[in-house]
């Protein structure tokens, strides 16, 4: 019933052959893929990393080889973590890697990565927050920055309220006050030349100066980005109507310092002690007085008609981009809460409505 099988038709492996592909697997195992290995090795750890750009990047204090490898080849900076880990290892190279923040230039291989990161770096990062004064600056820049004295930076930066970008910056931590401002002007001066344009500037028909107050303001005033354009049309108007631009940030600015007997429209420092570190430079609105929203000082626009004499603050590119394709519409009142959500209203009536519903 059943055919018998003829084997001559199925290819048996007899022992002498099992012998030799045994043999042939081993020196596959053995010699010939970790020769191919190490060559593909060799090659690799010299090949470019694929970031197009110098790119900085921190080791923090304490990191472990693989969250370095792992920050590193999130950055683009390594082609492989596998490889980095490695070559870190098989050089001894791992207990000597220092923590600090590095500019890695374009292109750089795993052995010109190690070899960077073998030596060190006198550089540290310090980011300056969009709609902070030259006060909160200063404060900062004293705390990390070895060389940076808080009164000195003021004397030196307050004319420049407003023109300092804010940015995350990776400086030398002996770098001198001149120095650092030079580089916060010249970072805003590059970030900005591309939109406030002659062309720009007269299509909203405004100077440089008006639409940079206007937008430390707006920086200060509304969080959203959607809602910016929009309050920016409101301040317009009000002040081209010349009625009260009525920002309460220019408030703050003002009764901040006035609280210490200062005079904001002052370059000298003051108040000029320790204390004058802890202050809160945006005081909570909803503690105003009357007598204090009614101060007729010119940086209060709550009691005085047109703009401040300077910026209030130290606006982003989006407060400016924001000032410069403002929005003509028929509100005249807004009110943003404490979550970053602004209202609108046509009439102080809606207003007050608004600010009872949501600020209260």
């Amino acid at each position: 019933m059943f055919e018998e099988l003829d084997q001559s038709k199925y290819h048996v492996l007899t022992p002498e052959k099992r012998r030799i592909l045994i043999f042939a697997g081993l020196l596959l195992s053995l010699i010939i893929l970790p020769i191919l290995f190490y060559s593909y090795y060799s090659f690799a750890i010299y090949r470019p990393a694929q970031n197009i750009d110098e790119t900085a990047i921190e080791i923090p204090s304490g990191s472990g080889l693989s969250e370095i490898a792992s920050s590193l080849y999130e950055k683009d900076l390594l082609n492989s973590e596998f490889l980095f880990k490695l070559y870190v290892l098989l050089n001894n190279f791992d207990e000597n890697i220092q923590a600090g923040v590095y500019i890695i230039p374009a292109g750089t291989s795993i052995v010109e990565l190690a070899d960077i990161l073998q030596h060190g770096t006198n550089d540290i990062s310090i980011t300056f927050i969009e709609g902070w004064r030259v006060e909160e600056y200063a404060r900062l820049a004293n705390e990390k920055l070895e060389n940076i004295d808080y009164e000195d930076f003021i004397d030196l930066a307050k004319s420049s309220e407003g023109y300092l970008y804010p940015d995350t910056y990776y400086v030398n931590r002996e770098i001198e006050a001149l120095d650092l401002i030079e580089i916060l002007k010249k970072t805003f001066d590059e970030k900005t030349g591309e939109v406030m344009t002659p062309t720009a500037l007269s299509g909203v028909g405004m100077t440089k100066e008006q639409v940079v107050t206007l937008a430390s303001i707006i920086e200060r005033e509304v969080y959203k980005e959607e809602d910016r354009p929009i309050v920016g049309g409101v301040l317009i108007k009000r002040w081209k109507n010349n009625e009260l631009v009525g920002a309460d940030a220019t408030t703050q600015y003002a009764l901040a310092a006035i609280k210490f007997g200062c005079d904001p429209q002052s370059s000298k420092v003051c108040p000029s002690d320790d204390h004058a570190r802890e202050i809160n430079w945006w005081p909570n609105p909803g503690s105003f007085t009357k007598e204090e929203i009614a101060l007729e000082n010119p940086y209060n626009t709550r009691a005085v008609v047109g703009l401040p004499p300077a910026p209030i603050s130290n606006p982003g590119i989006s407060a400016i981009k924001a000032l410069l394709s403002y929005q003509k519409t028929d509100f005249n009142y807004y009110a943003t809460d404490s979550d970053g959500n602004t209202y609108f209203a046509r009439t102080l009536e809606e207003h007050e409505a608004n600010v009872s519903r949501y600020l209260r």
